[in-house]
């Protein structure tokens, strides 16, 4: 059974991969996405002790791991490409930073600058958000919107807000929340988006290697099922 155990975690673990595989491939074109990376951690530990010759106190020689499960699933949060579009609402960002987005109540962060003028006069993302300043207030522009690399607005002092983040995690597919840090670093460029990190050849390869891990382990399952039922065969005779 210890066999059948071992390899039917190995598949669930092959399951999670390809989610997440799945995932970034089918994202591969939104701006601002960051890819999802599954960690996996060894659970269910067990000590392996030496006895010397007339000793009754075990020597600890080492670990073996019962199991490997998924840890958690973490943004990969490198650079992705910068292209132009000369849409002037349109605006990525060149380091850590993240935008401030509000929707209802609640402060969300993107890497996505594709933005948009709505029609009450407000800077909004792609879902009717608003983009809020460093004072945490919405931006009313007119459609020469002018933003400089630090930030400011038409030549002004209010600036877009812009902002590291801590303890990060995502909140649905291009949003975030995190601890707030100030950032200082970032500049903006205005009239290009950020694509997509997910690197589509390397998350093909990925997928393949998953696909034939999670077949080999599937066979590996199937081969101690076969194993069992003969040994159980065997003792009743």
């Amino acid at each position: 059974m210890r066999g059948i155990y071992s390899a039917g975690m190995g598949m669930l673990n092959s399951l999670q991969r390809l989610n997440s595989i799945s995932n970034n491939l089918a994202n591969v074109n939104t701006n601002g996405y960051k890819k999802d990376t599954s960690l996996f951690k060894a659970i269910l530990e067990k000590e392996f002790y030496s006895f010397p010759k007339n000793s009754q106190k075990g020597i600890g020689i080492g670990k073996t791991e019962t199991a490997v499960v998924l840890d958690k699933v973490v943004p990969e949060m490198t650079q992705g490409k910068l292209v132009e579009t000369n849409n002037n609402f349109d605006m990525a960002i060149l380091g850590k930073g993240f935008f401030k987005v509000q929707s209802g109540k609640d402060i969300f962060y993107t890497r996505d600058g594709e933005f948009k003028l709505s029609a009450d006069g407000y800077l909004v993302d792609n879902n009717g958000n608003k983009i809020l300043d460093e004072t945490n207030n919405p931006i009313r522009v007119q459609k020469n919107l002018e933003i400089n690399e630090n930030g400011n607005i038409n030549n002004t002092s209010n600036k877009i807000g812009i902002v590291e983040l801590k303890n990060l995690s995502k909140k649905g597919t291009n949003y975030f929340i995190g601890t707030e840090v100030k950032d200082t670093i970032s500049k903006i460029k205005q009239g290009y988006v950020e694509k997509s990190n997910v690197d589509t050849l390397k998350e093909m390869v990925n997928m393949i290697s998953a696909n034939r891990e999670f077949e080999i382990l599937q066979k590996a399952v199937q081969s101690q099922d076969s194993l069992n039922a003969k040994a159980i065969e065997i003792t009743r005779t």
